[in-house]
């Protein structure tokens, strides 16, 4: 029955073909080769597979394929470069704009509040309010219905002289 190993396996042998493990990895990986028939048969299957590979003729890039990977690879590092430098404090440029915007819609927003509440005030006190001098004469308003039966001016002055006033004057208020 044949054992089917996992990929943490498989990277575990790669690696120690390539001896990249550790001591203790690789006293594993020998401890597993000396007592499972299995592993060994993976193990030289791999190593087959190498002397292959290194009978394969070396194909020779191109200057212009050299030229863009060496592009793409200092294109990523500045781009590595920029991220940690944002990351260490500094604003990204998108950043600088968002604030600029706010900055400039707070700066509208600002002024046009200060310019409508100055207007306000401005146009209080040079418009007159029509309902000024109608509280300056609440009172004779108030008493228009009173006022409005007297006739004339010798029938106030014959009420004076009878003592009507006087008596309303010293009444009590409720």
């Amino acid at each position: 029955m044949k054992k089917e190993l996992n990929d943490q396996e498989l990277e575990k042998l790669v690696a120690y073909l390539d001896g990249e493990v550790t001591e203790q990895e690789a006293i594993e990986v020998e401890q597993a080769l000396s007592t499972d028939e299995e592993t060994r048969a993976r193990v030289d299957g791999l190593e087959r597979t190498w002397e292959l590979l290194d009978k394969l003729p070396i194909a020779k890039a191109s200057q212009e394929f050299t030229d863009k990977t060496l592009s793409t690879i200092k294109t990523v590092q500045l781009e590595a470069l920029a991220e940690e430098e944002q990351k260490r404090g500094g604003l990204s440029r998108k950043s600088k704009q968002q604030l600029r915007r706010a900055g400039i819609a707070a700066g509208w927003t600002l002024g046009l509040t200060c310019s409508v509440m100055l207007g306000y005030l401005l146009t209080n006190q040079w418009v007159p309010n029509e309902s000024d001098p109608l509280l300056e004469e609440f009172s004779f308003i108030e008493n228009l219905d009173t006022y409005s039966e007297v006739q004339s001016l010798e029938f106030l002055e014959e009420l004076k002289k009878s003592g009507t006033f006087d008596e309303i004057a010293q009444q009590p208020k409720r």
